[in-house]
């Protein structure tokens, strides 16, 4: 509630500080929410001093915060500083740093006598002869906060995940009427820009694989980094899937006549959908089928790529409408012999250890990583 002037004061029974806010929170709701505080690299600016704010930003974490951003600044040491006073109090809890890519003069003097911050004299020698040159002070608030990240990153008390820019007040303020349209793409620009020079911009995003499952929206599963390979072609999730199943190993695994199954009279059919034409099936599988082999040999050529008795290529199978993976290469020899004998193979994959994150095959994440997989082979 606003009182005299710019001062504030809590409602009776209300929160007075933020502490009480996060130990609300945690109390109410558990780990459900993640939750983030502010850090004031300079010192709160309505604290007594710094070394009693960094006390007060201990207490927010130790009632329950997971992480912290800081308020802008505008020198690494500024930071560096703030971070190892943090860690040295006990503070352990992941710190990012607040970087503001400056985008014009009226908003970096409003946001400084906001926050209640002095700019550099440096910084200041470098604007005002530029400050009504928006162009010119763009290119200088991308060349500062690419200097500061860099600074940051190289000194190796953060990672590149750990950089938060700031744009979305500037985003705010200014994106009214028709230039709203014009500003956001000033934003974007200047942020492509920032992470182009610090190597962290990826020209053609397609090259790089991303997890091989979209992510679930549960919050319980939303750091969710390993699943069968299967999981990845099915539209939902294993666990929804399977959850009024019966134990094992009555059910899924069980004797097929267990009321688990249900009616098996059109198993067949089951719920396997393509969005091939009948005629094209029949076409790659076979008018009919003779014996066995038949079948086995439609196997055979989905996974080696020959065309089948018909001069046609098996492109997909009934538990699969796609082609086969690229890392399937990595072991067609192996399946197509024990396919040609019988044993039919609908989910596979091959054995990795230690291959790059960035291989063009069995590649996927950010660069710098490392793949692992067991061999899998799933029958019919």
């Amino acid at each position: 509630i606003p009182s005299h002037g710019h001062f504030w004061r809590p409602i009776p029974d209300g929160f007075s500080y933020g502490t009480d806010l996060v130990k609300f929170i945690r109390e109410l709701y558990g780990d459900y929410f993640t939750i983030c505080v502010a850090g004031y690299p300079h010192g709160h600016p309505d604290c007594a001093s710094y070394d009693e704010d960094i006390q007060h930003l201990k207490e927010k974490v130790d009632a329950g915060t997971d992480f912290i951003i800081t308020q802008l600044f505008f020198e690494a040491s500024t930071f560096i500083k703030f971070y190892h006073d943090c860690r040295r109090i006990g503070i352990t809890v992941p710190i990012m740093p607040g970087i503001l890519p400056t985008q014009g003069y009226r908003g970096l003097h409003n946001l400084t006598k906001l926050s209640k911050l002095e700019v550099p004299r440096n910084i200041m020698d470098a604007i005002l002869p530029i400050k009504d040159d928006d162009a010119a002070i763009q290119k200088f608030g991308i060349s500062f906060a690419v200097n500061v990240c860099k600074e940051l990153l190289n000194y190796g008390l953060v990672r590149c995940l750990f950089l938060h820019l700031f744009y979305l007040s500037l985003c705010l303020s200014l994106c009214t009427g028709e230039w709203s349209t014009f500003l956001v793409i000033i934003i974007v620009f200047a942020l492509i820009s920032i992470l182009f020079h610090l190597g962290m911009w990826c020209d053609d995003p397609l090259s790089l694989k991303t997890l091989p499952w979209k992510a679930p929206a549960s919050h319980k599963r939303c750091a969710e980094d390993v699943r069968p390979i299967f999981w990845a072609q099915r539209p939902k999730s294993y666990i929804h899937r399977t959850k009024e199943w019966d134990d094992f190993p009555n059910g899924r695994w069980g004797n097929s006549s267990s009321p688990a199954f249900g009616e098996l009279a059109d198993y067949h059919l089951f719920y396997l959908r393509t969005r091939w034409k009948p005629e094209r099936l029949r076409v790659m599988w076979g008018e009919e089928l003779n014996c066995p082999e038949d079948v086995f040999h439609v196997f055979e050529c989905y996974l080696t790529g020959n065309r089948n008795k018909n001069g046609v290529k098996v492109t997909s199978l009934p538990w699969n409408d796609d082609e086969l993976a690229m890392e399937t290469s990595l072991l067609t020899q192996q399946l197509a012999a024990i396919n040609r004998r019988g044993v039919l193979t609908i989910n596979s994959q091959p054995a990795v250890n230690g291959r790059s994150s960035s291989d063009p095959v069995v590649g996927w994440g950010e660069k710098g990583g490392f793949v692992y997989q067991k061999v899998c082979v799933c029958t019919y």
